[in-house]
């Protein structure tokens, strides 16, 4: 359950101590990122953050070099290993890769995180604070001393214990669902729906994964919502359905009247707290504004309400930073199983941003997989471009690539089905 992203700079990698000193600088700007987490109690999840009693950055800072000028697919085969390997429970749950060696004279870095340690509300994830010019206040700490035996029992029975609505759920046996997860199935009407239809996506996995990244220019979406109308999540969407049915088909499976279905976080606009709906995708469909038509179409309801708001509302208003609404939907789809597929499309930052001087290029984000769940897709916009990364199960989808190169197909469709619109429309 951690969530990720791969940053991508251009020019020449700083010094392994230049980069340990603004993290070190900045880590009063994220008290969790210093805290372990401690059970507290005999019910599982019942934990504590708790100052940690000594914190060796170079237990977190992973230093590497790709063989060469390694090329994106290299970059993307490492960061699927980084991604598989689980962080240890031990100590602060964060690590950080330092790639060097890329073509093109540029590094990167391969951030992975446990959702559980940013919670959207109190903190920010520490990537968004090392760019130049972003260090801010230090936050107030939220750690603690580590309690003893008997302590961590006293609290966990008394968190057992702290209202009748836990009690009914214990006698109803459901003592693993936290209240916090009560009160999103409550705000989410779509939540109460059957099981979703059968897909290879839908699977037992395993501990390893698959990584690749797309990108494609933002303006080329904005001109296919102009002309299509919906908005560029609608398109997004649009683009994923069509290459999942490319990849479907190429493996043999019908996809006449197939309507996967896709968990897709937007922002409560009463509450402001992300909500996950489930959006329609006919992959069967293979006319992209056919397909669009219907995505844009199930999902007009949900915004004539007034109901849910585009998480752009959330982030700006928030100041959310790209990881942190990855971890918050991280926690969203651990919570459901009547789904095919994860997209989260999330806004970063407009403008450049910059690291020691070095300018961001790119930002490909991962979204952690889910029990039966061999695919999640996660969309982040940055300076004009937008960033797929695409996370899978290493058995379930071991041609990943050629699904990577299916999502850059529907997107150039896409964009020239609007085209073909659009002459149509001038005549």
């Amino acid at each position: 359950m951690h969530a990720g992203c791969v940053l991508v700079f251009d020019g020449a990698a700083p010094d392994l101590a230049q980069l340990t000193e603004r993290i070190r600088s900045r880590l009063d700007r994220v008290p969790r990122y210093r805290a372990n987490a401690v059970a507290t109690g005999p019910r599982p999840g019942r934990t504590a953050w708790v100052d940690a009693p000594r914190l060796a950055l170079e237990g977190h800072i992973r230093h590497t070099a790709l063989p060469g000028a390694a090329d994106a697919a290299e970059l993307a085969q490492l960061a699927a290993r980084v991604f598989s390997a689980r962080i240890d429970h031990g100590k602060p749950l964060w690590e950080l890769w330092f790639v060097e060696r890329l073509a093109g004279e540029r590094f990167a870095l391969i951030s992975k995180v446990h959702h559980a340690l940013v919670d959207g509300e109190a903190n920010r994830d520490l990537v968004s604070l090392l760019f130049d010019g972003e260090a801010g206040a230090p936050s107030a700490s939220i750690a603690r001393p580590e309690p003893s035996r008997g302590r961590r029992l006293v609290e966990g029975l008394a968190g057992r214990a702290s209202g009748p609505r836990e009690a009914l759920e214990s006698v109803l046996g459901l003592a693993s669902r936290s209240r916090e997860e009560l009160e999103w199935r409550d705000l989410d009407p779509l939540a109460r729906v059957g099981a979703p239809p059968r897909s290879r996506l839908n699977t037992p996995i395993g501990p390893d994964r698959r990584y690749a990244c797309v990108e494609v220019g933002l303006g080329r979406l904005r001109k296919a919502k102009q002309r299509l109308g919906g908005t560029i999540n609608d398109a997004v969407l649009t683009a994923v359905a069509g290459a999942l049915g490319r990849y479907l088909r190429a493996h043999g499976e019908g996809t006449d009247g197939l309507v996967l279905r896709a968990l897709v976080p937007l922002a409560d606009a009463s509450s402001g707290r992300l909500i996950a709906t489930y959006v329609p995708l006919a992959v069967g469909i293979e006319d992209p504004r056919r397909r669009h038509a219907e995505i844009s179409r199930a999902l007009d309801g949900l915004r004539s309400s007034g109901r849910a708001v585009a998480v752009e509302d959330l982030v700006e208003l928030d100041g959310f930073a790209p990881p942190t609404v990855i971890s918050q939907a991280a926690r969203l789809q651990a919570r459901q199983r009547a789904f095919n597929v994860a997209v989260t499309n999330i806004p970063g930052p407009r403008g450049a941003r910059r690291l020691l001087g070095r300018e961001l290029r790119a930002i490909y984000p991962a979204l952690p997989l889910a029990h039966n769940q061999a695919l999640s897709v996660a969309v982040v916009s940055y300076a004009g471009r937008l960033c797929f990364g695409l996370l899978a199960d290493c058995d379930a989808l071991a041609d990943l690539d050629l699904l990577a190169g299916q999502l850059e197909q529907s997107l150039a469709e896409l964009a020239k089905g609007s085209r073909a619109k659009r002459a149509r429309d001038s005549r």
